[in-house]
């Protein structure tokens, strides 16, 4: 029997999101400096530094001193969960990363050919990743990679023969399965600790949820198919026209990189008691992506403003002031500007113009509204979120963090990055981690034989048959591996046409053309 805490397992899940961006700066950046600092970062995220007034013996003067402590857990906080149960947990995130594509050992999704190569270039190129032949520079959402990256490196500088073969990419595969089994079994035991399952049955709950959660879109394509005779094959979520909510199954498929590191970052904002750590768990997951983290962030700033008010109606402004300007907080924001730099510098982003926030920025814009768009919109966050809520009120009406995930399924539609979808279905990353861990926390807490109240007995029911509508999308991606497997009558079946960066090839969005006059380049690889 094992005792599970979030203040013990964030400790881990912290050390796991840092790692990417440590990564990044030491070693991709090669500062020696710049790790320090983030080690320093890392180290303040896991103690509590109070600065208190205490009375000198002799006089009535009082003195400024630093006190350093370690955050302390709650008894109600503690669950007890058997060994076996947690192996199950174990072997649930290695399957479920390994029919992912992870590994390179089964089926994987198209959008794995730009990230084969990607990874493959993070190995076998020196650091940072340029392409001198056609002046360009690998600039994407790499840092997910990375720690399995260093570590290949690390044996192929010992044995530097692995990289005369595919030998290097085959043993990094290994290296990033295993580092995504990891970060899937943490997200579990996040979810485990934020629902608390007292009974052993309940705790199988977390992982079944985790796989098969998902908005309602086969209900969408059976509506498509009835009023206009359209077909969506395979990926059903496209069923409203460029409006999209992942499900968790559809994320880790086709969007590791940018879907682990924020599905952790999320689950410590839902448990955070204090806003200490709130730009630390943003810099970590804006590392992993910038447009899911601009979803946490939303929960951030408005759970922040809630606490704000509150502090100002229960006249402890100071105490909130102290948990806004922590050394944690204060550090972190110094890293911000690096990424904002080297986000700019990527291709799709850098379109002349000449500030860096403004350069970010001018890539999102308003959706062009139309009667029929409104109808859509209308249509997608009913099936999507809306009945779920709907569903949850009762339950969550005093939880701030119902509300935050109101507004965020609302304003998901509204914006675009160009003229594609990306800035919704990744947005979205964060909001339906949310909707998971509300409706996994319902079900682990609902006892039938204490509730009398039919109302809420049909709520449990309606809610337990959505969830199995929904789990049809995550079947739909594992049918697809299957289905392939049997086209082609072998096991393997990888998306690696692309195999490197290295070409003239069209390559916006991973890519820095002319990256020596970017301001990332010239600030901090002046030489490179």
């Amino acid at each position: 029997m094992a005792e599970i805490s979030y203040m013990k397992i964030k400790k881990i899940v912290y050390i796991y999101m840092f790692l990417p961006l440590w990564s990044f700066i030491a070693l991709y950046l090669h500062s020696i400096l710049g790790g320090l600092f983030l080690i320093i970062l890392l180290i303040f995220s896991l103690i509590n530094i109070k600065v208190k007034q205490k009375k000198v013996r002799k006089g009535k003067r009082k003195r400024k001193i630093i006190r350093i402590c370690f955050p302390k857990e709650k008894p109600e906080d503690v669950i007890q969960i058997q060994i076996r149960y947690l192996i199950i947990f174990a072997i649930v995130a290695v399957i479920w990363s390994f029919l992912g594509g992870q590994g390179n050992f089964y089926y994987q999704s198209p959008d794995w050919g730009c990230r084969n190569a990607i990874y493959r270039d993070i190995i076998y190129r020196e650091w940072p990743v340029v392409y001198q032949d056609y002046n360009k520079a690998l600039v994407y959402y790499i840092g997910y990679w990375l720690p399995a990256a260093a570590i290949t490196k690390l044996i192929g500088f010992v044995v530097s023969n692995i990289y005369l073969t595919e030998i290097a990419f085959v043993i990094g595969n290994i290296f990033l399965w295993i580092w995504t089994s990891i970060g899937i079994f943490l997200t579990e035991m996040l979810l485990f600790t934020y629902t608390k399952p007292r009974s052993n049955y309940r705790q199988l709950l977390v992982p079944i949820v985790l796989v098969f959660f998902s908005g309602m879109d086969v209900v969408g394509v059976v509506q498509g198919i009835i009023a206009d005779g359209k077909q969506w094959g395979m990926h059903i979520e496209w069923w409203c026209d460029g409006l999209q909510f992942s499900s968790l199954t559809t994320c880790l498929f086709w969007v590791f990189n940018q879907a682990i590191v924020p599905w952790l970052a999320i689950l410590c904002v839902l448990q955070e008691e204090k806003l200490h750590n709130y730009v630390f768990i943003g810099i970590c997951a804006f590392a992993a992506g910038p447009i899911p983290m601009v979803g946490i962030a939303v929960y951030m700033l408005l759970n922040g403003m809630y606490k704000g008010i509150d502090s100002i109606v229960n006249k402890n402004v100071k105490g909130f002031l102290e948990e806004i300007f922590s050394p944690v907080n204060c550090l972190a924001v110094f890293i911000l500007p690096v990424f904002l730099l080297y986000y700019k510098s990527n291709q799709a982003l850098n379109n002349g113009v000449a500030g860096v926030t403004s350069g970010v920025l001018s890539v999102f814009k308003l959706a062009t509204i139309s009667d029929e768009f409104i109808g859509n919109v209308i249509l997608f966050l009913i099936l999507e979120a809306g009945i779920y809520l709907a569903l949850l009120y009762r339950n969550y009406k005093y939880d701030i963090f119902y509300y935050i995930t109101v507004i965020t399924i609302l304003i998901a539609p509204f914006i675009k990055i160009g003229v594609q979808s990306d800035f919704v279905m990744r947005f979205s990353i964060p909001t339906v981690m949310v909707m998971a861990a509300m409706c996994l926390r319902y079900l682990v807490n609902y006892d039938v034989s204490k509730v009398t109240d039919k109302f809420s007995k049909y709520i449990f029911i309606i809610l337990c048959v959505c969830l199995v509508i929904g789990a049809m999308t995550p079947m739909t991606e594992f049918f697809r591996g299957y289905s392939t497997m049997l086209q082609t009558g072998k096991i393997v079946n990888v998306c690696d046409d692309i195999k490197t960066f290295n070409q003239d090839i069209p390559s916006n969005n991973f890519t820095a053309h002319d990256y020596k006059n970017s301001a990332f380049f010239k600030i901090f690889m002046p030489n490179k």
